[in-house]
């Protein structure tokens, strides 16, 4: 760490150095080659993708398809890269004309208009700041993926029988009966000592404890405590007064693009009454100010709002770069005061505290997926480059870090004790459900219950309404939707017989044993079937072949990975 700090603030020096240098041993040409390196951001098929070919890409694909995207642009990218690819290398190929007829579908305007080569230049320009090179190999590369997708989806069939049964199986309802009992509701009933506290601390002192999937653990993840520096949206936007000046000149300049009417308002508007002479302008080809006056507003306020936020952030971060070779860390207080950013040092809402794990990051910035591996990896007084989010544009440091630890029995003593007491009651309540399941059997379901009772006191016994499979939304109106903490409840009554019973458990967050019963199983009429096959096929086949694409694309983007190459 001390070293990479030393490295950090003896960097411009170093790099003097080293250029001389190389200039020095091989001259000019070959140490700027060395200084400006063209590794491989990542691999395709087998293939080193270079940071120029991504770069190319990235920018085509994003000024045409992922101008708004909330997502990350990068990851879009590379996965459209990674189709348009296989797509070439499975032979697919995209003909003049079909390239000509995507273009025309692009543009809703006559086809006449592309013959002015000049016009239809400015207007990529213009829209997407992109040549007409450019445009038209990112609409080549996006067709390529069409056609990929129509050759995988149209191999998925999907037969008559394979329809019906899966018809059946969501169609198909059940009433049942049951009778929960509850973990919590028995630690009363048990006791610990302690020798069994410390060896279940033992048992689960090196694993992380996950409430979620029932996995008892005393060992705490890692977690890290940052600040940050934002230019906010929202503090930006109250500093800007868009005038009606500004907005009647982007009506001017952008109204030949943004603004005509549609084809039937301009063919209406030239009809005129027998006898009537034309007295048309161009002007009533457009739509008027005052109708786009609001869009044209938010266009200048967003675009005058980022051209802020960009210039806010890039100032601050500038002055890291530029204290960088002190000896003491620039203050992010200072400079959000310096520069009117938002300064943070955010609260765990989890906990009250300034730690978070990796996990809890990830609800501080929610449109940046990415942002809690930025966090993890970087050095402790090491800024970040500056990134977007919905917010607005920020620099995070981390503070302090804390290395995963497992604390002390003394400590963990109580936890532990509580848990173990929660362990053995859930034992308890499996112990009684088999018992009772017993009487059941021998019996009837009312019967088990009553020997429950005897042993813990009234029990509730509920009677649902007819139920779907666990997943499968019906639309009937008698159906009754069960919560996911009793969805085990589901996955088990439809393999009984009506009159049969079983234990339904849920050993996952809360606790729980069921005894259930199935009251009634409401089967499905075939003839239903047959009356809307047609529609149910085509529904079942788009969902399969969705299905199927989904989890190729997952299974071919294994194959391509950013970031990871082997050259």
């Amino acid at each position: 760490m001390a070293a990479t700090t030393w490295f950090r603030r003896n960097q411009k020096k170093l790099l003097g150095i080293l250029v001389v240098f190389l200039m020095v041993i091989w001259g000019i040409g070959p140490a700027a080659e060395y200084m400006v390196p063209k590794p491989a951001v990542g691999e395709i098929l087998g293939e080193r993708i270079t940071q120029e070919q991504f770069t190319n890409t990235a920018t085509r694909w994003a000024s045409i398809f992922f101008r708004d995207s909330k997502e990350n642009a990068a990851q879009l990218v590379w996965r459209q890269m990674v189709l348009f690819r296989q797509a070439e290398k499975m032979g697919i190929f995209i003909t003049k004309d079909e390239l000509a007829q995507e273009i025309q579908n692009f543009f809703p305007v006559d086809p006449l208009a592309f013959a002015d080569k000049d016009g239809y230049r400015r207007m990529l320009g213009s829209v997407f700041h992109l040549t007409e090179v450019q445009f038209e190999q990112t609409i080549k590369e996006y067709l390529l993926i069409r056609k990929l997708q129509y050759l995988l989806k149209s191999s998925i069939k999907i037969t008559r029988d394979e329809a019906l049964q899966r018809y059946i199986k969501e169609n198909e309802k059940v009433k049942v009966k049951y009778a929960a009992l509850e973990a919590k509701d028995f630690i009363s009933h048990v006791e610990t000592d302690e020798d069994e506290i410390k060896s279940f601390y033992t048992k689960y002192s090196e694993r992380f404890p996950n409430a979620a999937e029932g996995t008892w653990g005393y060992k705490e993840p890692e977690k890290v405590k940052i600040e940050y520096i934002m230019a906010r949206n929202d503090t930006v936007e109250q500093q800007i007064n868009i005038t009606d000046e500004e907005m009647h000149k982007y009506y001017e300049d952008k109204k030949e693009l943004m603004f005509r009417k549609e084809a039937e308002d301009t063919s209406e508007s030239k009809e005129k009454p027998e006898g009537k002479e034309s007295d048309e302008t161009s002007v009533s080809e457009f739509k008027p100010f005052d109708e786009v006056k609001g869009q044209i507003k938010n266009n200048l306020l967003l675009k005058e709002r980022d051209a802020m936020v960009n210039k806010l952030i890039a100032d601050a971060d500038n002055d890291i770069y530029e204290d960088i070779d002190k000896e003491e860390f620039i203050s992010f207080s200072k400079l959000a005061q310096k520069h009117g950013l938002s300064y943070v040092i955010p609260t765990n809402q989890n906990n009250g505290t300034n730690y978070f794990t990796k996990d809890e990051l990830k609800e501080m910035i929610i449109d940046l997926p990415q942002f809690p591996q930025q966090v993890f990896d970087r050095e402790i007084n090491d800024p970040s480059p500056p990134l977007s989010s919905l917010e607005g544009r920020l620099i995070f440091r981390v503070i302090e870090k804390v290395d995963p630890h497992t604390p002390p029995y003394e400590e963990a003593r109580d936890k532990a004790a509580g848990d173990l007491r929660y362990e053995k009651a859930f034992a308890e309540t499996e112990k009684l459900a088999e018992k009772c399941l017993e009487i059941i059997n021998q019996t009837s379901f009312e019967e088990g219950i009553k020997f429950i009772e005897e042993a813990t006191g009234k029990i509730e016994i509920i009677e649902t309404g007819y139920i779907s499979r666990p997943g499968i939304i019906s639309e009937d109106d008698d159906t009754e939707i069960l919560e996911q903490e009793r969805a085990t409840i589901a996955e088990t009554v439809f393999g009984l017989k009506v009159g049969g019973s079983a234990i339904a458990v849920e050993d996952k967050g809360e606790k729980t044993c069921y005894i259930v019963t199935l009251v009634d199983r409401k089967k499905v009429d075939p003839k239903k079937f047959e009356e809307d096959k047609v529609s149910i096929m085509t529904q079942y086949l788009m969902e399969k072949q969705l299905a199927f694409f989904t989890e190729w694309e997952s299974w071919i983007s294994k194959k391509a990975q950013l970031g990871k190459s082997k050259g």
